[in-house]
């Protein structure tokens, strides 16, 4: 039962660390990302946040589905602006 936790338990970080990669490269330096718990955190600028985070939604959304379209665990993903005035959450499902 232990193999079983530890299997899911990898399979979630390289998930985890395969987009926290991606993504670093997607946002170049627009924002940071880094990676905190089961969570990613993108710390953006109050103006991106204020006007892209629709279209960073997208992005992320697009590139996820495009490079992991076989995921078998959520990502939850947290955008904040670098003044961690503004706040959004959500997660990416599962596709299986």
């Amino acid at each position: 039962m232990n193999q079983l936790i530890s299997i899911a338990e990898l399979t979630i970080q390289s998930l985890s660390t395969g987009v926290l990669h991606l993504l670093k490269n997607e946002l170049g330096e627009h924002g940071t990302v880094v990676e905190v718990g089961n969570k990613i955190l993108i710390s953006i600028s109050k103006v991106d946040f204020e006007q892209r985070l629709g279209s960073l939604l997208q992005q992320i959304y697009r590139t996820v589905d495009q490079h992991f379209p076989d995921r078998k665990e959520f990502l939850s993903i947290i955008i904040r602006n670098a003044d961690d005035q503004y706040e959004n959450t959500f997660k990416i499902w599962p596709t299986a």
